[in-house]
């Protein structure tokens, strides 16, 4: 009985985080647009794992990997460009610990900071 649930739970929770647009582009294969989807939201990197439990679940197909890490490590290169990280912060976005990677990466959590605690902030 607990595994079930266990199960039931982890299932929702893969269906929850996972959008319609990448939703369609697992079933369709196209892991280049998982990756950029994943990269351009500042989200952390998937695994192999969990792409092909999604895969499972979605397509019960092959995962391309290398085309997910390629255009996720693009995607999330130009989300994490220092001059964005305010206007992140700005729009009170969570802060994106994938960022964190970079060598700028205290330099992005600061200037997202000072835009969290701006008097623009409020407005949002």
């Amino acid at each position: 009985m607990l595994k079930n649930s266990f199960l039931l739970m982890l299932s929702l929770s893969l269906s929850a985080c996972t959008t319609m647009q990448v939703q369609h582009a697992i079933s369709s294969n196209n892991w280049q647009a998982v990756g950029q989807y994943d990269g351009e939201n500042g989200l952390n990197e998937k695994t192999l794992s969990a792409l092909q439990k999604l895969s499972d679940k979605f397509a019960s197909g092959t995962v391309d990997y290398e085309s997910y890490q390629g255009s996720y490590e693009k995607a999330l290169s130009l989300y994490c460009q220092p001059n964005n990280a305010y206007i992140y912060g700005v729009k009170r976005q969570p802060y994106p610990y994938a960022c964190n990677r970079y060598s700028h990466g205290w330099a992005f959590y600061q200037d997202w900071l000072s835009g969290r605690h701006s008097q623009a902030a409020s407005i949002f």
